[in-house]
């Protein structure tokens, strides 16, 4: 008989697994609480091995005629000046001239429109219930269905919902790394086209990013302390949060909260990242930022969807046992998450340094 599977999460990494899921022969169904794909977010790298995934799945050619055309980095005193710049080769490549910056929604159609055909979508639908025997996963969607599946991937981000119903509440494996960050479209004339342009204090980053004549994004972030308490549904409380911690902060931050003020397109969360000691429990495995999300500042986010889902499948389709497939998903994959991972604190120590000294040690030394 077919197998099945259930894919909760229609992004980067639920997207890759529900296409070598059906390339491997399984009867694939995808979940999503939104309406469509999970669209939105910053421009994102594909890097390192994701390249040589992408051109298996025969989509690297469109990765590549998405390219986004960035030069470099600059970086910008409060007077709007700036003290040095990087170039776009120089920031964290991996394979200098063949990484490819994209934008995310472009890279979510590309891996969409090859993973449509024979799988089932359904949209504005999550899992509420999930029981499993030996043989198979019992699940309850919110539509009030229930349904049988053979294996359930949890690829529904950080804030993963399957995490918490089969591995625990997300305390147990999220690690906050002591910063906040929130991203918005803003008006293009805010920004430097194909540039990023960033003032940083020891507390604050403040970052606009102008990727294409008519897209341009703000990024705030700040380090605290403790973490701070807030209800994740109310957006006007979150952005509340973000004036209050740049209210004395200079450069275009008083633009900027303008724009934050009035954006309906508005993302705040920690950064943190997702550790935990297996990806799998019985016959449900986690992939990407459910299973291991690295943070921003890694760069890493989308490779490791990419790759982890495919290693994943791979292992599905070598081994009949599923037992035996995911303990080899367990392994192998671990060494690279593990080593990402650990780079979060270099790219910190770039993006927010925590004293002026270093800041300008890292402006002034990049001309």
């Amino acid at each position: 008989m077919t197998k099945s599977v259930l894919i909760s999460g229609a992004s980067i990494a639920g997207l890759t697994m529900a296409y070598w899921m059906r390339q491997y022969g399984y009867k694939v169904t995808v979940i999503e609480i939104g309406p469509a794909p999970r669209m939105g977010g910053s421009p994102i790298d594909v890097r390192g091995d994701s390249l040589d995934t992408a051109r298996r799945m025969g989509v690297l050619d469109a990765i590549k005629a998405a390219k986004l055309q960035t030069k470099g980095l600059e970086f910008m005193n409060a007077d709007g000046e700036v003290e040095g710049m990087m170039r776009v080769e120089e920031i964290g490549a991996i394979r200098p001239g063949d990484d490819t910056e994209i934008r995310r929604d472009d890279l979510v159609n590309i891996l969409y429109g090859n993973a449509k055909d024979g799988i089932s979508y359904r949209f504005n639908n999550r899992i509420i219930a999930l029981t499993q025997s030996e043989d198979q996963v019992s699940v309850t969607l919110s539509d009030g269905s229930i349904n049988l599946y053979d294996f359930v991937i949890g690829a529904d981000g950080i804030h993963s919902g399957v995490r918490k119903l089969v591995f625990g509440p997300e305390e147990q494996f999220s690690h906050f790394l002591n910063f906040y960050f929130s991203v918005f479209p803003v008006d293009v004339r805010l920004g430097k086209k194909n540039y990023g342009q960033m003032y940083t204090t020891p507390t604050n980053l403040v970052m606009v990013y102008l990727y294409n004549e008519d897209c341009a994004d703000g990024f705030l972030a700040f380090r605290v302390n403790e973490k701070i308490n807030y209800n994740r549904n109310d957006i006007e409380a979150q952005k509340r949060i973000v004036i209050e911690a740049f209210k004395d902060i200079g450069w275009k931050v008083p633009q900027l909260i303008d724009e934050l003020k009035n954006a309906d397109a508005f993302y705040f969360d920690q950064g943190c990242q997702i550790k935990m000691p297996t990806w799998t429990n019985g016959r449900v495995a986690l992939i990407g930022d459910a299973g291991y999300a690295p943070a921003f500042p890694t760069g890493m986010g989308s490779t490791l969807a990419i790759q982890g889902a495919t290693v994943l499948a791979d292992a599905m389709a070598e081994v009949a046992d599923y037992k035996v497939a995911f303990q080899k998903y367990n392994e192998t994959f671990r060494p690279t998450v593990d080593a990402l991972q650990a780079t979060v604190y270099d790219g910190l120590s770039f993006l927010l340094p925590e004293t002026q000294e270093a800041i300008n040690i890292r402006n002034k030394g990049s001309r």
